[in-house]
């Protein structure tokens, strides 16, 4: 199947001319007209003033949201839409010059909006996107506009309003038609699936209400004094607090429904804005609504940027902290590490002499203080020089390590075993005395003896055992089950044998 787009995503004419594309442009010609019909018949004031029109709102959103490239297939709809619109109003020439101006101004609008952004993703809650959105698409687009539009209006069609007079009106006519739906447009769009985590509560709902409310009961009476100075703080309140609580487009759409509250009413010629004549009226109302536009969409934006900020801060502390975790477990491993290599025999992973040296300490002074009973064995392996002689060392060293661990297996956790040199080892025995340190050594000879070594086959222990007295110091302790140890080799080895 031959793909819609060529390789470069420009669209071309065959391809566009589709059901779908079609309706999409039908449809788009069709919201265009309707905007056009509101503008004329609910937005402008009794001598034909427009305060807002609408129609180029939603042409400035789709150029912002469609790629350039395709802009030439959808512009002929819209031209037609234009004179549809105003076909009624002026003549087919008239209609079709300000079809042209229109057109002109939204594109270049968009053009230039796109340029300046590096063509990014159309973004209203960012202060930077915002500055060139205000820049372009309220400043330079309606004055191209309007400079168009009232030297066409004020030379061919009304000779009684003046080319500034005109200018004027066209600019805000076009400027707050656009804040009013080209933002809520382009966020309805860009956001479609954010719109279900709203989550209004009834505080926000009733900040919202009241400002509604607030709105018809100043629109709807003509007492200046009483109204107009105040509305603006009002609402802006009402909209700072709905942005904070609830984000830019709940605060942008309660802005466009306090506009066409005061739109209602300054049209029917009720309220605060009606006292004036039609011009001045008007241009009033639009600077109303201006003000509120811009000032929801400024703050809107900042918050949100306070906000990612916030977030890119909490993002920023968490891999901190994560940082900070992992060096400090590296270092607690480290750590362990050195105290492992300081405390264990590198070969077996069982206690050092110098580690055992502390616990030897430890435990005796354990057994003055509370009278208790401790003892300690050594455990020498026979014929050891022997098996390393006709096996080698690599041999010898796994027959330590199994030796080690078979004696790990099968004594206490509170035991104490390690390597007191060579292949002599030492088991600190707390709270056992004699008879019991000998039931335990036996078992552990009787298990290195039936247990089946790799290449060497049968290999036994000598052990000797004494118990501390309180009384003699821990090389008399020591030196008792080695003098022990010693008997048992020197009588046979294999053996186990206590300290006199």
């Amino acid at each position: 199947m031959q793909n819609s787009f060529k390789n470069n995503g420009e669209i071309n004419i065959e391809n566009f001319l589709n059901i779908k594309n079609i309706a999409i442009a039908l449809l788009l010609s069709t919201v265009y007209v309707l905007l056009g019909i509101l503008s004329m018949k609910y937005v402008t004031m009794s001598s034909g003033i427009a305060i807002a029109w609408l129609p180029n709102s939603l042409l400035l959103a789709f150029f912002l949201l469609k790629d350039i490239k395709q802009w030439k297939y959808y512009i002929p709809f819209f031209v037609m839409a234009k004179i549809v619109a105003d076909y009624s109003t002026f003549t087919i020439i008239q209609a079709l010059q300000f079809a042209f101006i229109n057109i002109f101004e939204t594109t270049l609008a968009a053009f230039l909006i796109k340029k300046f952004s590096g063509n990014q993703k159309v973004n209203f809650t960012n202060t930077k996107y915002v500055i060139m959105f205000f820049f372009i698409g309220l400043n330079i687009m309606p004055a191209i506009g309007a400079l168009f539009g009232a030297l066409v209006y004020s030379t061919r069609i009304d000779e009684h309003t003046t080319f500034f007079e005109f200018w004027r009106l066209w600019y805000f006519g076009d400027a707050v038609g656009i804040l009013l739906l080209t933002p809520i447009m382009v966020i309805l769009k860009e956001n479609y699936e954010s719109l279900k985590k709203y989550d209004f509560n009834i505080l926000n709902i009733f900040v919202i209400v009241f400002a509604l409310y607030l709105s018809i009961e100043l629109f709807s009476t003509s007492n200046i004094n009483l109204s107009l100075p105040a509305t603006p703080f009002i609402f802006i309140l009402a909209l700072v607090w709905i942005i904070y609580k609830q984000g830019i487009l709940p605060a942008l759409i309660l802005s466009l429904l306090i506009s066409g509250t005061a739109i209602y009413y300054t049209v029917g010629g009720i309220g605060p804005f009606s006292i004036f004549l039609e011009k001045e009226t008007t241009i009033y109302l639009q600077e109303f609504i201006f003000l509120l536009f811009i000032i929801t969409i400024f703050v809107g934006a900042l918050h949100k940027e306070i906000d990612d900020s916030k977030e890119e801060l909490k993002k920023l502390n968490k891999t901190l902290e994560n940082k900070v975790e992992e060096k400090t477990k590296s270092l607690v491993e480290a750590n362990e590490k050195l105290i492992q290599l300081a405390s264990k025999d590198t070969l077996t992973n069982i206690y050092n002499r110098r580690m055992i040296d502390e616990y030897i300490s430890q435990e005796t002074t354990k057994s003055k203080r509370h009278k208790s009973d401790f003892s300690l064995m050594i455990l020498d392996i026979d014929y050891f020089k022997e098996t390393n002689d006709k096996y080698g060392h690599q041999v010898g060293d796994e027959i330590l390590i199994q030796i080690c661990n078979i004696i790990s297996n099968n004594i206490r956790e509170s035991d104490i075993f390690g390597r007191w040199g060579g292949e002599e080892f030492i088991l600190l025995l707390p709270q056992t005395n004699l008879d019991n340190a000998y039931i335990v050594a036996e078992n552990l000879r009787n298990k290195i003896e039936n247990h089946s070594f790799e290449k060497v086959g049968q290999k036994t222990i000598s052990i000797g055992i004494s118990q501390f007295d309180n009384i003699e110091d821990t090389k008399q302790f020591i030196k008792r089950a080695d003098d022990a140890m010693y008997k048992a080799k020197n009588s046979g080895r294999n053996k186990v044998l206590v300290s006199e």
